[in-house]
């Protein structure tokens, strides 16, 4: 009789002693998880596709050059339209003093043999970077050529390029280099901006060596002529709105694609729909925004009692 209670009181005590030690580890371990929870707010975005890539540009140039050797006085701003036939330049031969008769009489005025803007940069490719040359040539080797960029001085010498006159009325043509030409459609166009303008260009030829499209833009391109390789923004694909969490908070439980929220100190899983995402956001359907969402997921967070701050 005295064992039976024992082992009774022996049970009782044991039982009683893993329901504490249970409840300590199982205190102890919702207390660790919600420590190393961490959050952040649902807040509406535009999730925006786009990545820079490098153009070459091709516009209608005339380079001037200095029909000898003298001073240089030029006329008006850099930038500036001409019409054909007018003076953008004169050219004082060397040893003529100015105010002197022989100045009067062998000072030659420079002009304008198309309209357009007067630049006094050149690059030496004025000739050769064409919207002809890059439907037709070798992109290959028209590429390689190396741009040699020189400024006009106060004095030039016989047959020197003293600026460029470049026609603003026809579209920029350009080449640009793309990671990848999949899915471009000669006649096509494709979203660019270049500069503070944001335009559609039509794809006039692709190329798989080097690999990239040539494009048409709708109008002449403002500081193509000066920079003629630079950087351009490529759109590849339309922007989406909507409510935007960090990508790291999409979560698969079972089969279900969702996200932990963590509402009134109760974490919960909440299946969701991803409309877009990149590399950092996804774009997720009917979420409110300024909801708290966990942005290190894992098993065993489904009902956690948490006091988490956002971050």
């Amino acid at each position: 009789m005295k064992e039976k209670k024992f082992k009774l009181r022996y049970w009782f005590w044991g039982s009683l002693l893993i329901v504490l030690v249970a409840g300590i580890l199982w205190s102890y371990r919702s207390s660790l998880m919600a420590g190393t929870i961490k959050s952040a707010l649902a807040q509406t975005g535009t999730i925006i596709h786009q990545r820079k890539v490098a153009a070459t540009f091709a516009n209608q140039e005339w380079p001037i050059l200095a029909p000898f050797s003298g001073k240089v006085q030029f006329v008006g701003e850099d930038g500036q339209r001409f019409r054909r036939g007018e003076t953008v330049a004169t050219l004082q031969p060397e040893g003529a003093a100015p105010g002197t008769k022989q100045e009067y009489v062998m000072n030659q005025a420079i002009l304008a043999a198309n309209g357009g803007l007067f630049f006094r940069q050149s690059d030496g490719l004025e000739s050769t970077m064409t919207s002809e040359n890059l439907s037709s040539m070798d992109l290959g080797k028209l590429l390689a050529q190396t741009v040699n960029v020189k400024t006009a001085g106060a004095t030039a010498q016989a047959g020197e390029v003293v600026g460029k006159i470049v026609n603003n009325l026809i579209p920029t043509v350009a080449f640009l280099e793309l990671p990848s030409i999949d899915g471009l459609i000669v006649g096509k166009t494709i979203r660019l901006t270049a500069g503070d303008q944001t335009v559609s260009a039509k794809i006039t030829r692709k190329s798989d060596k080097p690999l990239g499209v040539v494009v048409q833009f709708p109008n002449y391109v403002d500081g193509s002529a000066i920079n003629r390789r630079q950087e351009v923004t490529w759109i590849y694909q339309s922007p989406t709105n909507g409510v935007l969490v960090p990508r790291s908070a999409l979560w698969t439980q079972g089969e279900e694609l969702g996200v932990f929220l963590w509402s009134e100190g109760v974490v919960h899983f909440k299946k969701v729909k991803v409309l877009d995402e990149d590399d950092n956001q996804a774009c997720i359907e009917n979420l409110q925004s300024g909801v708290p969402v966990v942005i290190n997921p894992r098993d065993g967070l489904e009902g956690l009692v948490a006091n988490v701050k956002n971050i």
